[in-house]
């Protein structure tokens, strides 16, 4: 599908200048980890002085372009947009809390959102949207719609909905074809997978078949999800990666390394060329978002295609619902112009361009966007069976937020102790045991 991107910049150059809207702020220098070229109102121009916060990534230019669409239709705004990069945002978020310089609209990660929400960071919306017909909260998909909650209380409207970082795999049909192999199916299961990799891998020749690897504990929730279990107990405050059922798991997911050779050593993680689109992975494990920008990188390099996730031995199909929120700042000076916006950024119009106009983004959090026939006929057709066999059906998908929100130090501690089991440099059972340690000790803290 060819781009129609039009970006920020290519759109400053289009209105000229002199625009009152979109001129280049010159003003306060940017906070870290923001950029400095953040477009807004021409300085010394009467009217409200408003930011937001827009993810720094083309995946997500979309929100540049409609917030600049915004303050076009809204004269009286002088919006200064700014870009924060993904990773620095949860800790940037309590930094310009504390100072006081938090902007009128922020995104947030389901990650850190319970925590920032739960530090008074963010306006409650209930009241705000409850006389607001157009934010059309019925037509969210129920689940990312909870994600933007908090005990009970709305205070963030998702704008992006999808089922996890290993709810796909792509698929290179010209390696597969090379080992004579069928592509396989929406249907197919874990052994299935595991012997599909087995067959792909040729170390010697620098061809992998697989790239899967948890590296956070929610992507290891999926697959334990496809093995009709849990990472946690219903309440969030036992992990749970030594019961019987996700052992099982995490013992398959062990051997594609030990056993069938079937991904890269752990020395070789991060090499440059030693990815997807360089054509060396067989398959690679991945999310919706990654489909309409891959595609465009690998253009003619070689053929791709792309299957769900495999089911669980039992037939289960497991994912875990990631959502990302925009969020107003409970001190913003017009509650009413900022929800304003952040039902502007959240609408099917903005979900359609993503996916279809910017080329390289994905649908937004609502029905009528991935639902949308246009959309349907002009994507990948994953899309679709996204739709049909995640969203519509009945799998599980909370987000697996520990009890005590302290998601950074929970996902710090998988991240330095589940490496050692993944690769086999661990017996098993050690591995397995200090994963569940360093986890519960987490777990065991009080609500952060």
């Amino acid at each position: 599908m060819q781009s129609k991107k039009i970006s920020r910049r290519n759109l400053l150059k289009l209105v000229g200048a002199g625009s009152a809207t979109l001129a280049l702020a010159a003003c306060a220098p940017a906070a870290p980890g923001t950029s400095s070229d953040g477009a807004g109102a021409a300085p010394g121009e009467a009217g409200l002085d408003m930011t937001i916060a827009t993810f720094a990534a083309e995946l997500h230019e979309w929100q540049r372009e409609f917030a600049s669409r915004w303050a076009e239709e809204n004269s009286d705004v002088n919006l200064q947009i700014e870009e924060v990069v993904y990773g620095e945002m949860n800790k940037l978020q309590l930094a310009r809390q504390a100072s006081g310089t938090l902007w009128d609209l922020v995104f947030s990660g389901i990650k850190w959102f319970p925590f920032s929400a739960s530090k008074g960071m963010f306006l409650a919306l209930d009241d705000h949207l409850a006389t607001r017909d157009d934010a059309n909260l019925d037509d969210f998909f129920e689940t990312a719609l909870e994600g933007g909650k908090l005990d009970g209380s709305l205070y963030g409207l998702p704008y992006e909905i999808h089922p996890g970082n290993p709810a796909l795999v792509a698929l290179n049909l010209d390696l597969l074809e090379a080992a004579g192999v069928e592509p396989p199916t929406d249907d197919w299961n874990v052994n299935d997978y595991s012997g599909l990799a087995g067959q792909l891998a040729d170390p010697d020749n620098n061809v992998f078949g697989t790239n899967y690897l948890p590296g956070n504990y929610y992507d290891f929730e999926s697959l334990s999800r496809a093995y009709g279990h849990d990472l946690m107990d219903p309440e969030r405050k036992q992990f749970m990666i030594t019961d019987e059922i996700n052992s099982e798991a995490a013992r398959w997911l062990t051997s594609l390394r030990t056993d069938l050779n079937a991904a890269p050593p752990r020395t070789e993680v991060g090499t440059e060329g030693i990815d997807f689109i360089s054509g060396v992975f067989g398959t690679a494990v991945t999310g919706s978002y990654s489909v309409n920008g891959w595609t465009q990188q690998i253009g003619d390099n070689f053929n791709v295609d792309w299957v769900l996730f495999p089911l669980g031995p039992e037939g289960h199909r497991g994912y875990t619902a990631f959502t990302s929120n925009f969020s107003v700042s409970a001190a913003t000076a017009d509650p009413d112009k900022a929800v304003d916006l952040l039902i502007y950024l959240s609408t099917t119009e903005a979900g359609l361009w993503s996916a279809l106009e910017q080329g390289t983004g994905q649908p937004n959090a609502r029905k009528s966007v991935w639902q949308d026939e246009t959309l349907l006929s002009e994507s990948h057709p994953i899309f679709e069976r996204v739709l049909n066999k995640l969203y519509l059906a009945d799998v599980q998908g909370p987000f697996p937020m520990p009890f005590n929100l302290r998601h950074p130090e929970l996902q710090d501690n998988w991240a330095n102790t589940s490496p050692d089991l993944f690769y086999g440099e661990l017996p098993f059972e050690e591995g397995l045991q200090a994963v569940q340690d360093a986890c519960q000790e987490i777990m065991d803290l009080p609500r952060a």
